[in-house]
């Protein structure tokens, strides 16, 4: 009864198997779990970031090595250029592997500190034979001379120059720190964004008070939790003409109905996958399937978006933020 079951849906006009995508991480650098992903049943997969300061780092640690009295200027500059191609190459390289092997749509991941370089990687990313881009965008928000829109000016900029530049679809992931979250995205779409991805989550620092030193405190694993995630995406479902792909905090099948009745076209893991396998894809597709069967829903269509903002009966509850007793239901 299950397989006779619909999961497949759209997403940025690419036609997915499954609602179930795998966000950008270490596991869609290999080759191997990429087809096992495929095998159990995911819609697509996002290839690990390919970040510009990594390549530079990379670059600079090269040429670093090499004794600069007995090198010169023009074979610094030749070598430099020559790092910098083999590192996109060894990226860009894969991603024609993995297109080879897998029928599943392959999303690229591009992160970059400089304004010039965004439509250069998307480019390369296209060339390579990516379905669709996603554009890792973060920028921290710490000059005091500019405004929040300045700020977002950048960010239309390089959504805007980028998908100028490419023909493939292009999705954002985007962060939840925006003065009016609701115009940003929606400006976002209008600047030519195919999909937004809420939310991205940042690197964070911590001290290290016995060596008096600044470390780090990995990925914010708990700033933006599932629920703040569900409760933009049901809002955005109508304020964007692009695509929705939920993420943060999905860990079950349960979480992947939630987000779509919401209104997400699509939701990304990552995380649990490291917790509990791959074979955890499985186990999250059929617990979609299996509430499928309850409700007596045969497509992903029939119910995707049923309780967004626009239609749900009382929309203002996704609008609260403070606590109330009868609100929560409680005494």
């Amino acid at each position: 009864m299950k397989e006779a079951l619909d999961l497949s849906c759209k997403y940025m006009g690419l036609n997915l198997k499954s609602p179930l995508i795998i966000g950008s991480c270490g596991l869609t650098y290999s080759l191997e779990k990429i087809k096992k992903m495929e095998e159990y049943g995911v819609g697509a997969v996002v290839m690990k970031s390919v970040f510009e300061e990594q390549i530079i780092s990379e670059t600079s640690k090269s040429l670093d090595e090499l004794d600069s009295d007995y090198v010169h200027s023009e074979a610094m500059g030749y070598i430099k250029n020559y790092t910098e191609m083999a590192s996109y190459e060894k990226y860009t390289n894969f991603i024609t592997e993995v297109k080879k092997k897998v029928n599943i749509p392959v999303i690229a991941s591009i992160n970059c500190i400089s304004d010039g370089d965004w439509v250069n990687y998307a480019k390369r990313m296209q060339d390579a034979g990516a379905d669709a881009l996603e554009l890792n965008i973060s920028i921290l928000p710490v000059d005091f001379e500019k405004s929040a829109s300045d700020y977002e000016e950048k960010y239309i900029r390089i959504i805007s120059h980028v998908k100028e530049n490419i023909s493939i679809p292009l999705a954002v992931k985007t962060s939840l720190y925006f003065s009016s979250l609701v115009k940003t995205l929606q400006t976002f779409s209008y600047a030519g964004a195919d999909a937004l991805v809420l939310f991205n989550r940042f690197y964070e620092s911590d001290i290290d008070i016995d060596n008096m030193k600044i470390i780090s405190a990995g990925i914010d694993k708990e700033g933006i939790g599932f629920q703040t995630v569900l409760r933009w995406i049901s809002i955005m479902n109508s304020h964007v003409d692009c695509s929705l792909s939920a993420t943060s905090g999905i860990i079950s099948g349960k979480d992947i109905v939630k987000q779509l009745l919401a209104g997400a076209d699509t939701v990304q893991v990552a995380t649990v996958l490291y917790n509990k396998g791959l074979k955890h894809i499985q186990s999250m597709l059929d617990e979609l399937k299996t509430w499928m069967l309850k409700h007596n829903y045969t497509s992903i269509s029939d119910f995707q978006g049923k309780m967004s903002y626009k239609n749900v009966k009382d929309p203002e509850a996704y609008l609260r933020i403070q606590f109330m007793k009868y609100f929560a239901g409680i005494e």
